[in-house]
């Protein structure tokens, strides 16, 4: 019971930003039917990008020119929530920029985001060296920091990402049901061309879906930076599993997405504790083959037709 409960509690930081991503790649489907697999590169961007501010006017650490107006370096926490204000603007500018020139053709908005997965790679290791760095947790991470549940440990800082994420999602599922902002994305997301009819100004909701998209996933790089360290390849693993947890609601629904993301860290920390040849790797291949499978006997998702079009309207 012990092990099982250690294995649950191991679970929480990264099904938060598994379930992150997957909520994002979520919002950008919906909106604009496009699949964005830059989604996880942008988020290691961001990382980089917390590390720089959280430097201050280190001179070891590249861009730190930026930072020459702070002497100091900034809080942890300070430093994710800057690096997430500039992801909103870039996924902003990229919407405006690289997406909406596209004009809603699937196949080259999937190159281009593509094209931009590559980029975003090739920048990092240019100006970053490719090197691992240490950005830590905004929440307490000492060894005394924890919770003892039936012998289990629950770690501070696994609580505080798995809160953090729960109540940016929660936020914004709020937002989108209560605010006139929220109403006009899901209009788009029902019947695009309907909402033009009606006066929505689709171009700008979607812009703003990008940008909240591209914030959710800078949020999540910042946060798991503190258990994975920043590196270029740090997303990529975490990419996979947001895809498979986003294909459970036919990269449409939400909330499916979000259940997702909790239940693939759960079974990938189960297999691997209880399984002695499954390792990292073969989770991956895993999470992989669930991605396939989905796609090819249920493409639109888990849900029904009927649930599909009310998840739409909720």
């Amino acid at each position: 019971m012990t092990l099982f409960l250690q294995r649950v509690f191991d679970s929480f930081a990264n099904g938060s930003a598994y379930a992150a991503l997957a909520v994002a790649i979520s919002m950008v489907f919906r909106s604009t039917g496009v699949l964005n697999l830059a989604q996880g590169q942008l988020a290691m961007l961001s990382a980089y990008l917390a590390v720089v501010f959280a430097a201050g006017a280190d001179p070891s650490v590249a861009f730190s020119g930026w930072l020459a107006p702070f002497a100091t370096p900034w809080p942890i926490w300070a430093a994710v929530a800057g690096a997430v204000v500039i992801s909103a603007i870039l996924g902003a500018l990229l919407e405006y920029t690289v997406i909406r020139p596209m004009a809603g053709d699937p196949v080259p908005t999937i190159g281009a985001t593509l094209g931009l997965y590559l980029l975003v790679g090739v920048f990092v290791v240019k100006h970053f060296g490719g090197r691992t760095r240490f950005l830590g947790s905004p929440f307490p991470q000492e060894h005394s920091d924890r919770l003892l549940i039936a012998d289990a440990r629950l770690w501070f800082d696994s609580i505080g990402l798995t809160l953090t994420m729960l109540g940016a999602l929660g936020i914004l599922a709020l937002l989108q049901r209560t605010t006139k902002i929220g109403l006009a994305f899901r209009a788009i997301t029902s019947n695009r061309d309907s909402a033009a009819l009606v006066g929505v100004r689709v171009e700008r909701v979607v812009m703003g879906g990008w940008a909240v998209a591209a914030a959710l996933g800078a949020l999540a790089g910042g946060l798991i930076a503190g258990e994975i360290n920043v590196r270029p390849n740090m997303m990529e693993r975490l990419l996979v599993f947001g895809l498979a947890a986003a294909t459970l609601g036919g990269l449409r629904s939400p909330s499916l997405a979000l259940a997702g993301g909790y239940l693939f860290a759960l079974a990938e920390t189960l297999m691997s504790g209880y399984v002695g040849f499954i390792d990292s790797q073969v989770t991956l291949v895993w999470a992989l083959g669930v991605l396939i499978v989905v796609l090819s006997l249920r493409p639109s998702g888990l849900l029904s037709r009927k649930s599909t079009r009310k998840t739409l309207q909720t």
